[in-house]
């Protein structure tokens, strides 16, 4: 491990509320002048229907809070969903709001602030803008508190696996929408070896490959004797919890081919290596221990990365240019302190770039995870933290050339 000092900035100021979108999105324009991220008037409670989220864009040269829109599609885990649009990324974003009580996605010029509305909202995008993913964002809601929206209603509620809900795949010029991959697909393709079958499931976190010909998604199964525990915000409750039942699935998006990748008991985060390979925390299926184990989806092989060094779920992604570079963050540990970490895979070797104290006061789905995301360059790494006097805000990271660490 390199002892080294990183510097770290502070975007966003108070008095209100500020974080990114996931860590699986890049919250930099292209010219790298402005950095998309998100205000709230509170950070203590949940987001109720009628509450509002102000989206906005930090001037990285003033540190100017430039405010976009508003939108009453919210959570603190993932905010919106904002990403600038690829094709226009440095004066197009696209985000999730509910209008007249319907979800959609809107599609804003940030500088004439002309918007155009899509009819579905979005999870994920392809990188080269054509497509956005759809999943049911009210189902989500009920079954993983802090990543739904409030104000909408599951239309399959009380079924436990609705064969047909779906994920569907939106153009993103046209609106047009079709079918991915269905609930019932998913559960006929899964075993019942822990008892999954008949307990209410859910999909979440859907992820294209670089090119877009592949989506990645996870399945969770409930757990009622959890229950308590899940809708309580004073606790932890993360993806990584063994008692819940998971699955990782990949398809094609020219509509074949829905498989399963990992059909054990845990999946956690993933993020795409290339077109072929996934990342993701999940349990090993020889030890049945949970590692960073890298996936090849087309013969659902394996291999676990830094056993030794990764011992943690985090949220992981790639170096945009040198992938040998894993950058990822940990959950709090006894001190409650959060360790951001960039990992080599050839090497073995791990760089702490910081530890970020996390309150006690803020779990569950009121949590401040750091969620890092890297710049276009690959030479800062944008965070949310709270350890500044318990406010929620947006910090970078200056990691310089990792050539050199």
């Amino acid at each position: 491990m390199t002892a080294r000092i990183f510097p770290v900035r502070r975007l966003t100021h108070g008095p209100k509320f500020h974080f990114k979108a996931y860590y699986d999105i890049q919250p930099w324009s292209a010219d790298s002048r402005y950095l998309l991220c998100m205000q709230s008037d509170f950070q203590d409670r949940p987001p109720a229907a009628d509450d509002r989220l102000v989206l906005g864009m930090v001037d990285m040269q003033s540190g100017e809070f430039i405010r976009l829109a508003e939108t009453r599609a919210w959570n603190f885990q993932q905010g919106c969903m904002p990403h600038w649009l690829p094709g226009a990324p440095d004066n197009t974003v696209i985000y999730n709001d509910r209008l007249a009580d319907q979800l959609c996605a809107v599609i804003l010029d940030v500088r004439t602030r002309k918007q155009r509305v899509l009819p579905l909202p979005i999870q994920a995008i392809t990188a080269d803008g054509r497509l956005g993913a759809s999943l049911n964002y009210a189902r989500w809601a009920e079954y993983r508190p802090g990543y739904g929206y409030a104000g909408v209603q599951d239309p399959f509620h009380g079924q436990a696996e609705p064969r047909d809900d779906a994920v569907t795949l939106m153009d993103l010029d046209t609106g047009a929408s079709r079918t991915v991959a269905t609930y019932g697909e998913i559960a006929r393709l899964t075993s019942d070896r822990d008892g999954r079958k008949g307990s209410p499931m859910h999909l979440c976190h859907l992820m294209f490959n670089p090119a877009g010909t592949r989506l990645a998604g996870i399945v969770r199964w409930w757990s009622p004797h959890l229950a308590h525990n899940v809708f309580s915000t004073k606790l932890n409750i993360d993806g990584a919890v063994p008692e819940r039942r998971h699955c990782l699935w990949v398809a094609n998006t020219d509509g074949s081919g829905v498989e399963i990748v990992v059909n054990d008991g845990l999946v956690s985060h993933a993020d795409w290596l290339d077109n072929d390979q996934i990342v993701a925390w999940a349990n090993d299926r020889y030890d049945h221990l949970p590692a960073y184990l890298l996936f090849d989806v087309r013969d659902k092989s394996s291999q676990a990365l830094g056993r030794d060094l990764l011992t943690d779920d985090g949220h992981m992604s790639y170096h945009p240019f040198k992938q040998a570079w894993l950058l990822t963050d940990t959950y709090p540990d006894r001190r409650l302190m959060r360790t951001l970490k960039l990992y080599n895979t050839r090497e073995n070797r791990e760089v702490v770039l910081g530890k970020f104290h996390s309150p006690a006061g803020l779990q569950g789905e009121l949590r401040c995870d750091l969620h890092p995301s890297w710049n276009r360059a690959g030479d800062q790494v944008a965070i949310d933290s709270i350890h500044e006097g318990g406010q929620r805000a947006v910090y970078a990271v200056d990691v310089g050339d990792v050539d050199k660490l």
